[in-house]
């Protein structure tokens, strides 16, 4: 139906919005104003909410509103956890059945990565970096859950771009990555995504304990 292609359409400009920090930890989402803003009714918006709630980005605080989720330390914590006890798993199951294309485009991604390019590109190309990997896992809810993890975490790497250039520091970490998955080294794949997320953590982690009202700048006064 109309409205459920709708309701998608709004749930991904919303999502790209909380993820890039446009649409602040604590903003209110009205499903009235949302409405008008789309030029829909209110019926998509609506279940464009339910699946942003689904995905753990927003929370509903009545029938017509909701709001972004909060941002802390212990979030951050809990998801790079699940991440670190999926991804290099996954990445093991999947390195076997990545073919030439996958790993071409893994190096268009990686290009792109090197790049001087802003954080909204930089964090796209990443994102597509592991997943073409991760989709040969033919894994699909595992896949999907690993989606649902990234978007949560995106929104503290794209605040870590943002702030400081710490993040970029792992260009050789893709490399190293890269050389595996061409190598058709699934263990050293899966142990080189276990690092590597790991020092992602780590690095996230040490910004926010010596800058700790970061994550201030980017809320807003709860509703």
């Amino acid at each position: 139906m109309a409205y459920e292609s709708s309701a998608a359409r709004i749930a991904a400009q919303l999502r790209t919005e909380i993820l890039h920090g446009d649409l602040a930890p604590g903003s209110k989402l009205a499903q009235v104003g949302l409405a008008e803003r789309f030029g829909v009714s209110r019926i998509p918006v609506r279940d464009a909410l339910a699946i942003l709630t689904g995905e753990g980005l927003v929370q509903p605080l009545s029938n017509a509103t909701a709001v972004v989720t909060r941002m802390s330390v212990e979030e951050l914590q809990e998801l790079y956890d699940l991440r670190v006890a999926i991804e290099p798993r996954t990445t093991e199951i999947a390195v076997p059945n990545v073919g030439r294309a996958d790993i071409l485009y893994m190096r268009k991604q990686l290009a792109i990565m090197s790049a001087p390019v802003d954080a909204r590109t930089w964090l796209a190309a990443n994102t597509e970096f592991h997943a073409a990997v991760y989709r040969r896992a033919n894994r699909p809810r595992t896949v999907e859950l690993i989606e649902q993890l990234r978007r949560l975490t995106d929104r503290y790497v794209f605040m870590h771009l943002e702030v400081s250039e710490q993040g970029r520091h792992i260009g050789a970490e893709h490399d190293d990555i890269l050389a595996a998955v061409e190598r058709g080294d699934a263990a050293m794949t899966a142990r080189l995504t276990r690092e590597h997320l790991a020092r992602a953590h780590d690095s996230i982690l040490g910004y926010l304990d010596e800058h700790p009202s970061v994550l201030d700048r980017y809320a807003v006064l709860s509703p």
